[in-house]
């Protein structure tokens, strides 16, 4: 590995840094970083926020830096304090949707909010769009939107208007254009969401509130529209980072050039051969035209891999050498040759979880600990099979990704209870009192709620303030009341901490005691789900704080993995790194998906292979529910770089073999026999 030796000396950010790396990190102006995977993208990507305000002077107040999740924000800003000495890192660091909601808190007319609004998470934003639904005549089930999950179509195609900075006065013209060119779109259910669009936002509106979408996309369309805005909110800085640039969608990027619009400063880190996310909005065509974007720009290419062995990284860019459309550099490793690829054949898919089962055990007793293992799949359906081998074989694992605990039931209830009690007589309260007031049953239904609903409309109240004031029979009448008198009792204590009051509402509530005295086998669980919320809650100084960093975190779930192998799909594994990774079925169809972009598939590939760190084995079944090929990415791995089978044959038990297994052993050889036969 080159050092950078010569051109820092000790203490300097760049210390320790390739030269190349330093290099990167001391350039000016525009610059894009091809970082290929493995070569310290984030170390690079630091040490240029580091230099510039070390070096170049550059208040830590005047430099943004984007990323896409907060845990990557949580790293960077920790790298860049342990550069500076402990002196503060930049305050504007975080993801896409965390900086613009952010901007929306210092300008709030943006969107039509007041201050204080609230972030609506993807459940209670639905729920408000069921309603928009229900109140235009457009119900489940109708033949003019097409899919079992209505709501969840039409909030799919208004959250892509969104990325697309679509406003509701456009949507109906840009639907119209877009299924002109594409006339295979779904277009009963895009000329719903454009209808549907103005009716939901006006809902928001109304509300206080802004869904995830909303967070860039009104900056960015108050910037496009507004000079003096523009420069007010850009004017804050000297300079832009961006990590992960080839994952932008149109509004990120839309963001990224207005903010950086007057100073042309954006230090930009991507992987085009990395760009796997084109199904949820992300455009690869943003980082390839970075250089004409920002005329000037300088483009550096890491390519030492300070990860991967030489077999796995060979294996990896011939796989990707076959994309002809990439910006183009090729992975040096630092490291020894290591082990070839296994590619591992097996009878049929329970075969291939059996025989992954098994040789994950054999690696952990020859020393391997099991959370530097890992599984990744193509699809969350994979995962099944492979997940009951691995409890039979009494192997501990972790679903990464399965339930994010922001997202958790009793989390969102007890979030809903903070939201009521921090604005009880404010309508923008109304989704959490939606959500919270039969939880434990109170009784108040879809009829009792509907009486609310009325009475708050012609009163202009909450609807909590209803409570005491709509028609309700006299039951409902007493447990309604009851529940408000609850939550107006912790507003009303004002000297409260947000763990105090948090605590306070889920006790006079009943909720805690309601899951206490449930016979669920997840009442425990649910439990201390509760308990670290409160304990979570204990860090922050106001409820508003809290419920925003609730509705930013909920899409970025983090499982506990230490002392279990991890089972996640490729998508996920993005950005992690594995010593033992496994990659089962392999099959066409499968791998590469039939659905997939084929240049995507083939770069999700290359990403596969290069998560691993010491060993790589790549599987296939020649029997899933049919015979089937292994997938055409397994002849791209050179022959000197790759074992047919393990590479070290253990003696072990014989696998069980079940009745489904030893059925399709005897079709096998059936079949087998039938095309051996002579023809006549």
């Amino acid at each position: 590995m080159s050092s950078a030796s010569d051109l820092a000396v000790h203490g300097r950010p760049i210390a320790g840094l390739t030269r190349t790396q330093a290099e990167a990190a001391s350039l000016t102006g525009a610059v894009l970083v091809l970082a290929g995977a493995g070569t310290g993208k984030t170390s690079t990507l630091t040490a240029g926020v580091a230099l510039r305000i070390a070096e170049r002077g550059i208040p830590a107040a005047r430099i943004l830096a984007v990323t896409f999740t907060n845990k990557a924000a949580g790293e960077m800003r920790a790298r860049i304090v342990a550069l500076l000495g402990g002196q503060s890192a930049p305050s504007w660091i975080g993801t896409f949707h965390g900086l613009g909601a952010r901007q929306l808190r210092l300008e709030p007319e943006m969107a039509g909010l007041r201050a204080d609004f609230d972030v609506l998470d993807a459940d209670d934003a639905r729920r408000l769009l069921r309603r928009v639904m229900k109140a235009s005549g457009t119900e489940a089930g109708e033949d003019e939107i097409i899919g079992k999950d209505p709501v969840k179509a039409i909030a799919g195609h208004i959250g892509r208007f969104k990325e697309n900075m679509v406003t509701p006065a456009q949507a109906a013209v840009r639907v119209e254009a877009m299924l002109a060119a594409s006339p295979l779109a779904d277009a009963s259910g895009l000329r719903a969401a454009a209808r549907l669009y103005p009716e939901y936002q006006r809902r928001l509106r109304d509300a206080n509130a802004a869904d995830f979408g909303d967070l860039l996309l009104w900056p960015a369309v108050a910037m496009a529209a507004d000079e003096e805005r523009r420069r007010r909110l850009a004017g804050r800085f000297s300079c832009l980072l961006a990590d992960e640039y080839q994952d932008v969608n149109a509004v990120q990027y839309r963001w990224l050039r207005l903010m950086a619009q007057d100073h042309g400063e954006i230090f930009a880190v991507g992987d085009d051969d990395q760009a796997v996310f084109g199904w949820r909005g992300a455009d690869i065509e943003y980082i390839r035209r970075f250089t004409r974007d920002f005329h000037g720009s300088a483009v550096v290419k890491l390519e030492e891999n300070f990860r991967s062995t030489g077999h796995i990284l060979a294996a990896a860019n011939a796989v990707i050498a076959r994309d002809d459309t990439r910006l183009g550099k090729t992975l040096r490793p630092t490291r020894e040759q290591g082990q070839p690829i296994e590619v591992v054949r097996f009878r049929n898919d329970e075969a291939e979880a059996t025989g992954l089962a098994s040789e994950i055990r054999s690696r952990h007793a020859e020393g391997v600990q099991w959370q530097d293992m890992a599984i990744l799949y193509r699809a969350n359906h994979l995962s099944r099979g492979i997940e009951d081998e691995l409890l039979r074989a009494k192997v501990p694992y972790v679903l990464v990704g399965d339930v994010a605990f922001y997202q958790r039931a009793e989390i969102k209830d007890a979030l809903a209870l903070l939201r009521l009690a921090n604005s009880p007589d404010d309508c923008q309260s109304d989704e959490a009192f939606r959500r919270a007031c039969n939880s434990p049953p109170r009784g108040i239904g879809p009829k009792a709620l509907d009486l609310l609903e009325r009475d708050a409309e012609w009163r202009g109240s909450s609807l909590l303030a209803a409570c005491h004031t709509a028609d309700l029979p006299p039951r409902v009448r007493g447990t309604a009341g009851t529940f408000a008198d609850a939550i107006r009792g912790v507003a009303a204590d004002a000297t409260a901490s947000v763990a105090d009051r948090l605590s306070q509402l889920l006790d006079r509530t009943g909720y805690r005691q309601w899951l206490r005295d449930s016979r669920a086998e997840t009442v425990e669980g649910r439990l201390e789900n509760l308990a670290e919320l409160v304990q979570l809650a204990s860090g922050f100084h106001s409820a508003t704080d809290l419920l925003e960093h609730a509705a930013l975190a909920s899409a970025a779930p983090g499982e506990e993995t230490e002392g279990r192998v991890q089972l996640l799909t490729l998508h996920r594994a993005k950005g992690l790194e594995f010593g033992h990774v496994f990659l089962p079925a392999w099959n066409d169809t499968i791998f590469p998906s039939q659905y997939g972009d084929a240049a995507e598939e083939r770069r999700l590939a290359y990403v596969a292979l290069t998560r691993g760190k010491e060993r790589v084995a790549v599987s296939y079944a020649e029997f899933r529910r049919g015979y089937v090929d292994p997938s055409p990415f397994l002849d791209d791995i050179p022959a000197d770089n790759r074992h047919e089978g393990w590479l070290r044959p253990v003696a072990r038990r014989p696998a069980r073999i079940s009745p489904r297994q030893a059925g399709m052993d005897a079709l096998n050889e059936m079949v087998a026999g039938l095309r051996s036969r002579p023809t006549a």
